[in-house]
C-alpha cells in the first residue's frame, strides 16, 4: 500500500482562489502562475498565483488505525505553512492588493477558507510590494505582489502492522547464555 496524504496542494489552491474571487471586483482573473502553453489573462485586471516555500510548522503527530484484522494505518499530521506569491496585474491592481491584503489578515478571511476547506486557514501576508511588469512586448504593466502564508494540515498515511495477541516466553540469559561459554 503506498502513502496517501489527505489534503492536496490543489486543495490549498482551491480554497485560495474561493476566497480571491469572493472578494474581487467581477471580471478579475485569478489564474494558478507557470501553468505551460497558457496565454496571460486577456482582462486588464488579473492575478497569478505560485507556491514559492512550504516550511513546516511543527514536527509530526502520530496516531494510528487499528481495524482488528488486517493491515491498519499510521497518520502522520503535518502541520505546514505554503507561501504563495500572488502577482496582482492591472491598472486597478493597487487597489486589489489593498482588498486581498486587508481581508486575508481578516476574519472574513479565515470563514471564507473555512467554507471551502475548515484544514486549511489563512496565516498571515506580508506587505505589498510594487514590482513592474514587462509584458511580450516590452511595456511596462503595474503589478503587485504579495507573500500570502497559508495554514494546512495535511495527514499522510502509510501502513503499519498490529497485533492483536503476544506470546511471550522468558528464558534466563545466564542459564541459556553461560559466561565463558
Amino acid at each position: 500500500m503506498p502513502a496517501t496524504i489527505s489534503l492536496h496542494e490543489s486543495d490549498v489552491f482551491t480554497a485560495l482562489r474561493t476566497f480571491l474571487l469572493g472578494i474581487l471586483p467581477a471580471g478579475v482573473e485569478v489564474v494558478k502562475a507557470q501553468e505551460n502553453g497558457v496565454a496571460e489573462p486577456v482582462g486588464p485586471d488579473f492575478v497569478t498565483m505560485n507556491a514559492i516555500t512550504m516550511p513546516r510548522l511543527s514536527t509530526n503527530v502520530d496516531t494510528f488505525t487499528d481495524p482488528g484484522t488486517g493491515l491498519g494505518t499510521r497518520n502522520s499530521l503535518a502541520s505546514m505553512a505554503m507561501h504563495v506569491q500572488l502577482d496582482v496585474h492591472g491598472p486597478n491592481s493597487a487597489d486589489n492588493t489593498a482588498i486581498i491584503a486587508t481581508l486575508f489578515r481578516d476574519e472574513y478571511g479565515c470563514n471564507s477558507f473555512a467554507s471551502v476547506n475548515s484544514q486549511i486557514q489563512p496565516l498571515y501576508c506580508e506587505e505589498p510590494k510594487q514590482m513592474p511588469f514587462i509584458n511580450g512586448e516590452n511595456q511596462f504593466e503595474q503589478r503587485w505582489i504579495i507573500d500570502a502564508a497559508i495554514q494546512y494540515n495535511p495527514i499522510t498515511q502509510t501502513p503499519q502492522d498490529f497485533a492483536d495477541t503476544v506470546t511471550v516466553n522468558s528464558t534466563s540469559v545466564q542459564a541459556a547464555y553461560p559466561p565463558g561459554a
